[in-house]
């Protein structure tokens, strides 16, 4: 009688992975490079009680936070590698998990699959061979020290793959040619402008003043010191001198695409034509040129006091010193012959990618220069505005992007350029963020008639609905904060509440008492501890009409924080939660948390005053979903329809989700009853520990 042969179980293999991939990831950190893959976790195994047979046997590569990829095992003499029953074993495991892809192998080959595509593929991403023409595993402990080589060769593969993929999705934006003639140009002029600025840092005050003009705008430290290293000083000027020519080149722009427009009755502003004197070696002159210019658009149209108004940053990127080259007039006349030389049609498109561009990495990354990507920025618009007549505020708006995509959204739902632009607000605290948002707007439709763009450059919890604000407008007069609106939008700031000035801290108080004591509704219960963001989902309930819709991205803490528990309390009150979005797969900015979409539509206040009972107006079946993606947003909107109509059937197929959902492609969903979230007793009505 022949012997029978020793098998190898699947887990004995699995395990033989697990070392060589710890081993080679802890080489690539010694080369100073980041592995794709840290670790091949052995799953727990399942054992039929009868048999006590191994019936799951699987591995999980991991990245150094998260799982990517699932692998599921067989013998060679059980099924080859793409077997359809591996294949649906392996993929189901994926689908569950929100992995990208799944592996399935066996002693002699290993396949790479994506997710995506389903579990009944025929042609994988990656066929690799272990070992060659192995058709047992009672062969396969000889061949160990071959099949674990070959192992490491398959993940050099693997993670190239991915690395390529990234690189790809995660490519600088593709800017228009005139876009990139302008990059060209901008550097050049701040390359000019650096050699200046580091020449005069020397003197304290312009250094002070240049150090306290970027930690307001843009919240960054830098040190600028003449006596420290040099290296840090050539690139620190270089990154001051590049933000301080965008900015004034968008002002550039802005101005031409003036005196390409018309107003309202047909005629044109008249505006001179843009340029300098060329033939200067005086930066002074340069700043003289361009603020007569200003002056002069400013008094023509009327308008645009924030985006033509000399600041801090021209004082830094014109500064007079003994290093003024003789071709400044020539370098910044290439930026205005750029700027006149093109239409820059729909600016919000591709100023985010240019000014992104401009920044290294160290700097973006500091600054926090990423901003919310379009497709994110299209769900919450299509949830949040639902007639093209809907009055629309950003609280914070930053450069202006979820203020310009609720412009294309009316404009896609029927309303005219004068009228959206009169029912869309922004406020935004810093002058640079401000004068982008009115640039965007503004030059959101390049062929309309000029208007004149809602943005209020001031601290959002300086504003109260209904009252006067600081901004006039040409044939307005000075313009009220919307008194009521039909959608609040945006990405509030996520700093901490208790690292703002007592003065700031008092300041929010009063906005929020002022409110609450006029309505005599529960007082939010948030602690000091709580992050600003926190703050305007309270300030959001003031603006919006009842039935109106609150559409913002926060900080992962509400899920995960005493204060999120409060935040989440408050909107379970005031409003039906639609849905909670977060994602397996991407972060949607450069926090260094992740994220939370909030979809909530505000109900009638409850008839009980100062109660933290239960509001009636929220009906007892209203779900509330809690919604995981797993792949990213810009694969599940329709790029076929025009910008604001992007993700109206990815919104309706969330909101109408009846059901748990866990093994769909796209996300994972749950329901729960909203009653559920809701604290029915709180022992203070206050802000906590304040």
């Amino acid at each position: 009688m022949a012997k029978a042969r020793t098998i190898v179980d699947e887990r004995t293999l699995a395990g033989w992975f697990s070392a060589p991939t710890e081993a080679r990831a802890a080489r690539l950190v010694a080369e100073e490079k980041e592995p794709v893959f840290f670790h091949a976790d052995v799953e727990e195994h399942v054992q039929d009680p009868e048999t006590g047979v191994t019936k799951r046997c699987d591995v999980t590569l991991r990245s150094r936070t998260r799982p990517l990829a699932t692998v599921e095992m067989k013998r060679p003499e059980v099924a080859a590698a793409d077997s359809p029953m591996l294949q649906e074993d392996s993929w189901s495991k994926a689908v569950g998990r929100g992995l990208p892809y799944f592996l399935t192998a066996n002693f002699e080959e290993i396949l790479v699959w994506e997710t995506a595509k389903g579990s009944n593929q025929t042609t994988p991403l990656i066929r690799f061979v272990l070992a060659p023409q192995l058709g047992h595993s009672s062969y396969a402990p000889q061949r160990r020290a071959e099949i674990s080589e070959n192992w490491v060769k398959f993940l050099d593969q693997f993670s190239q793959y991915i690395l390529d993929l990234q690189n790809k999705e995660k490519g600088p934006r593709k800017l228009p040619p005139q876009v990139l003639e302008l990059k060209e140009v901008i550097q050049e002029a701040a390359e000019e402008a650096a050699e200046r600025i580091r020449s005069a840092v020397v003197d304290e005050g312009f250094r002070q003043k240049t150090l306290d003009a970027f930690r307001l705008q843009f919240g960054v430290e830098t040190s600028l010191d003449p006596y420290g290293n040099k290296s840090r000083l050539l690139a620190e000027s270089v990154q001051v001198a590049m933000i301080a020519t965008f900015v004034v080149a968008t002002r550039l722009m802005l101005y031409q695409a003036l005196a390409n427009s018309t107003r309202a009755d047909g005629t044109s502003f008249d505006l001179d034509v843009l340029d300098i004197t060329r033939s200067t070696s005086d930066p002074q002159r340069v700043s003289s040129d361009l603020a007569g210019l200003y002056k002069h658009a400013r008094r023509k149209t009327g308008d645009f006091e924030t985006q033509f108004s000399l600041g801090e940053l021209d004082e830094v990127v014109f500064v007079d010193a003994s290093t003024s080259r003789k071709d400044v007039g020539l370098v910044w006349g290439k930026i205005i012959d750029v700027v006149k030389g093109a239409d820059w049609e729909a600016p919000v498109t591709y100023v985010p990618g240019l000014y992104e561009s401009l920044l290294d990495d160290e700097h973006r990354h500091v600054m926090g220069v990423h901003y919310t990507p379009d497709p994110v920025v299209e769900l919450i618009t299509a949830y949040a505005v639902q007639d093209a007549a809907d009055i629309v505020l950003d609280p914070a708006s930053g450069a202006g992007t979820f203020a310009t995509m609720c412009y294309e959204r009316k404009r896609a739902l029927g309303s005219t350029h004068d009228q959206s632009l009169a029912e869309v607000y922004a406020v935004e605290l810093a002058q640079f963020a401000a004068s982008l948002t009115g640039f965007n707007l503004t030059l959101a439709d390049t062929s309309a008639s000029s208007a004149y763009p809602r943005v209020f450059r001031t601290d959002f919890f300086q504003t109260y609905p209904g009252k006067l604000s600081g901004l006039e407008l040409p044939d307005v007069g000075r313009v009220r904060y919307p008194k009521q609106v039909d959608a609040v939008v945006g990405n509030p700031p996520y700093i901490r509440f208790e690292n703002r000035l007592p003065e700031e801290r008092e300041e929010v108080f009063k906005f929020l008492q002022t409110h609450f004591m006029k309505t005599q509704i529960a007082y939010p219960n948030f602690t000091g501890k709580a992050d600003i963001w926190a703050f305007f989902i309270a300030g959001a309930h003031m603006y919006l009409r009842s039935g109106g819709r609150l559409g913002f991205i926060v900080s992962w803490n509400l899920l995960a924080s005493d204060y999120g528990d409060a935040v989440i309390t408050f909107l379970a009150r005031y409003f039906k939660i639609h849905a909670l979005i977060d994602s397996r797969i991407e972060r949607w900015f450069a926090a260094k948390q992740n994220t939370v979409i909030i979809l909530a539509e505000k109900v009638t206040d409850p008839p009980s005053k100062l109660s933290h009972q239960s509001n009636p107006n929220v009906p007892d079946d209203h779900c509330v979903r809690f919604v995981r993606l797993k792949r990213p947003i810009e694969e599940l909107i329709n790029k076929d329809v025009p910008r604001g109509k992007r993700a109206e059937d990815l919104v309706d197929q969330i909101l109408e989700a009846a059901h748990d959902t866990g093994d769909d492609l796209r996300w994972d969903i749950r329901l729960f009853e909203q009653k559920a979230l809701l604290e029915t007793e709180s022992s203070a009505d206050g802000f906590g520990d304040e």
